[in-house]
């Protein structure tokens, strides 16, 4: 198996690393190659790993995957031309800059599976778990959800691409907050839909949306969503309430600390207990292979682990589409 990452930048690394991981770990992959215009192969290189010289190398090098971990604007004319070849492709988030960018990207796929879209969120073992739960029905019917994830940023970051309303296609509401949509719809089978939204901006100024507030109508319960790359402090919290009980997620790894997976049972104190001393701690986890089990599930699907799957490209423009929804909703 030939695999080639397109980008070296913050995700590209991930996924290089997860590479390189999953064949330590007996994955087939004879062929790990990199290619990134803007970086030196010296800079690039890792042990076993090809630095490719062009696109055309790639091209000549005839992939299995090719996983694309590009400026969004850059993306989408990548894989309008690498589709073509016939390999199988894992575009990282989001699905395009709007639903029509997704839908040209979706008219040059040449069967059902080639095209994935990273979400490597439903890979976070506290998150899958909860999902896991809800859909099994261990809080009973759900009442409501709430998600907030809150970035921070760097000074500086206002010059890069990611703020570029044009290149990125948007703010904080499409990245990283098509993750936090792609959960709202795993949650919700059944339709999600926006009801109210507010946005906030006026730190960066670079005319893109700094913090977004949402309230969705899901199937029969409500969602808040909160997404943010104004607080200081790196934030992540995903929560689940039912008639029978309750699931707490909280971080993600790294800064913003293990994500631990509480578990509570309505009225858990009637056991002699306190509410908190009822609860219980299913798991914590550094989130440190997410990419790597997003990966394993597309690379080798046997061997794939969690109760989710990898988001399919359908998928993807379903997220899309609520996306596009709030924005009708905020204007």
């Amino acid at each position: 198996m030939k695999v080639v990452v397109l980008g070296y930048g913050l995700i590209g690394k991930e996924r290089i690393r997860a590479l390189v991981d999953l064949r330590a770990a007996g994955c087939p992959l004879d062929t790990i190659g990199v290619f990134d215009p803007h970086v030196s192969s010296a800079a690039t290189a890792a042990p076993d790993v090809v630095c490719l010289q062009s696109f055309e190398a790639v091209a000549d090098l005839k992939p299995d995957w090719v996983i694309v971990a590009a400026p969004h604007d850059a993306a989408v004319e990548l894989i309008s031309l690498i589709l073509p070849w016939g390999c199988r492709v894992l575009m990282e988030k989001p699905f395009g800059r709007s639903v029509s960018e997704a839908r040209l990207l979706a008219s040059h796929i040449r069967f059902p599976e080639q095209l994935w879209i990273g979400f490597n969120y439903r890979f976070f073992p506290g998150v899958a778990q909860a999902i896991a739960d809800a859909r099994s029905g261990r809080f009973g019917t759900l009442v409501s959800a709430s998600i907030v994830l809150g970035h921070g940023g760097s000074p500086g970051m206002e010059k890069g691409w990611k703020f570029d309303p044009l290149r990125a296609g948007g703010g904080c509401l499409i990245d990283p907050g098509i993750h936090l949509l792609d959960l709202c719809r795993l949650l919700s089978p059944g339709g999600v839909a926006p009801l109210q939204a507010w946005i906030w901006r006026g730190f960066w100024n670079t005319g893109i949306e700094e913090e977004a507030h949402l309230l969705l109508q899901a199937d029969g319960f409500l969602i808040n969503l909160q997404v943010s790359i104004v607080r200081w402090r790196s934030t992540f919290r995903f929560e689940l309430h039912g008639t029978a009980g309750y699931g707490l997620v909280q971080g993600r790894g790294r800064s913003y600390g293990p994500q631990t997976y509480t578990r509570g049972r309505r009225w858990g104190w009637q056991a002699g207990l306190t509410q908190a001393e009822s609860e219980e701690r299913v798991l914590t986890s550094e989130c440190d292979a997410s990419f790597s089990d997003e990966l394993r599930a597309l690379l080798r699907p046997e061997a794939a682990r969690g109760p989710l799957s990898p988001c399919r490209w359908d998928e993807a423009l379903e997220a899309m589409r609520l996306y596009e929804g709030c924005l009708k909703v905020l204007r």
